[in-house]
């Protein structure tokens, strides 16, 4: 939903309704504007309808504590679709540069690096971030520098390029663009190597340590294999599809924890208008290991928010002119509508460990891999730029 906010200053006081993913820090940056302290400031959390990482700025909080004091009165600040859109944060673009070998029907080497903007709400990095710059953009570069496969030589690295517009979190954060990278430019290894990508990935993820770190994580190559392994099984990977009907996966541990395989059911459609995609997504089968498991149908409902995010991203972007976005609302910037939505299958893995994992994020980054890398399969051709509508 857009933006949305009440706000009520009194003298020395001030009593916020938001829905907001970060209260603490708008009760903070509330008190800074109005020159209070943070206990004089009063934060009602309601319920959001959808926050996805926008939700986590504070601008349209300011903005009705601000206008509450001039006037004196409580104010309720609502933008618009097209304000939101325009004025508000975005997801950083990004390039990707890959490099790799196959021999003997195995990777033997990987080089991934990512050029992109970092989140830039609070001004550029600090100096106090860039102290330690291999923690700092191991942050910026999810599905960079966390690789699971066992590559016996791998290289990854950030190249920071300061953007003029606002960055800032959006679902999945930075993780979207770079599993999307790695995971096509995999199959196209395993196409090198003359390789089932299924196999190959399952290949590479045996004949090293089972548990690996990555930074501060640690991947655990048993449980990737796991989802591979059961998605792989539940799509009926390697039989035989109705004709024209083609098959891609794509997998992900995202920070560490969150385990996601994806099989795609793909179709290439023969005649695409400019602003749909050239495939028909038929049917996801997804297989997750999320740790303990709390409510089944809250992770349905995840993996099926995951599949239309991640399918939307491969349809639409921002285009700036004259310094500010183009697009404005849902009929310049299209999504995917409740007819192109796939059949989606859900097999979970039991209960691993003591503790659930997180599900809102994890289910975003491996999907539009695997239905490029079934558009692959079906017609021969990459794609390796996004958006790709006709």
């Amino acid at each position: 939903e857009p933006m949305s906010c009440v706000a009520h200053v009194t003298d020395g006081r001030c009593e916020v309704w938001a829905p907001t993913q970060g209260p603490n820090d708008l009760q903070a940056e509330v008190a800074r504007l109005l020159g209070l302290a943070p206990a004089a400031v009063r934060v009602n959390v309601t319920f959001m309808g959808g926050g996805f990482g926008r939700r986590l700025g504070v601008d349209f909080a300011r903005e009705a504590a601000e206008v509450s004091r001039r006037v004196r009165a409580p104010v309720q600040v609502t933008w618009t679709r097209s304000d939101d859109m325009r004025d508000g944060h975005f997801q950083a673009a990004s390039i990707h540069d890959l490099w790799g070998i196959v021999d003997g029907g195995r990777g033997v080497a990987w080089k991934h690096r990512k050029i992109s903007s970092p989140h830039n709400l609070s001004g550029p990095p600090s100096a106090e971030d860039l102290k330690d710059p291999v923690a700092y953009f191991q942050g910026l570069s999810w599905g960079v520098y966390d690789v699971p496969y066992a590559f016996p030589a791998i290289e990854t690295s950030y190249v920071r390029v300061d953007a003029p517009v606002r960055i800032g979190p959006w679902r999945a954060v930075f993780s979207p663009s770079s599993t999307f990278a790695r995971e096509c430019f995999l199959d196209e290894m395993a196409g090198v190597a003359g390789v089932d990508p299924l196999a190959f990935r399952l290949a590479m993820l045996a004949g090293g340590p089972d548990v690996v770190r990555a930074g501060s994580l640690e991947i655990d190559r048993r449980r990737l294999r796991r989802v591979l392994e059961l998605a792989a099984d539940k799509s009926g990977w390697g039989a035989p599809l109705p004709p024209g009907r083609f098959r891609g996966l794509a997998c992900n541990v995202y920070d560490g924890a969150t385990h996601v395989a994806y099989v795609a059911e793909v179709s290439a459609r023969a005649d695409v208008a400019p602003d749909r995609l050239p495939f028909v997504v038929h049917r996801v089968t997804a297989a997750i290991d999320c740790g303990v498991i709390v409510n089944p149908l809250g992770i349905a409902a995840q993996v099926e928010g995951g599949v239309a995010w991640g399918l939307s991203n491969m349809m639409a972007e921002i285009t700036f002119r004259d310094g500010r976005a183009e697009q404005g609302s849902y009929a310049d910037f299209p999504i995917v509508a409740l007819g192109e939505m796939p059949a989606v299958e859900l097999h979970l893995v039991p209960s691993h460990g003591d503790q659930p994992f997180g599900m809102g994020e994890p289910t975003v980054p491996p999907l539009a891999p695997a239905v490029a890398n079934a558009f692959f399969a079906a017609t021969g051709r990459r794609i390796r730029r996004l958006p790709c509508t006709g």
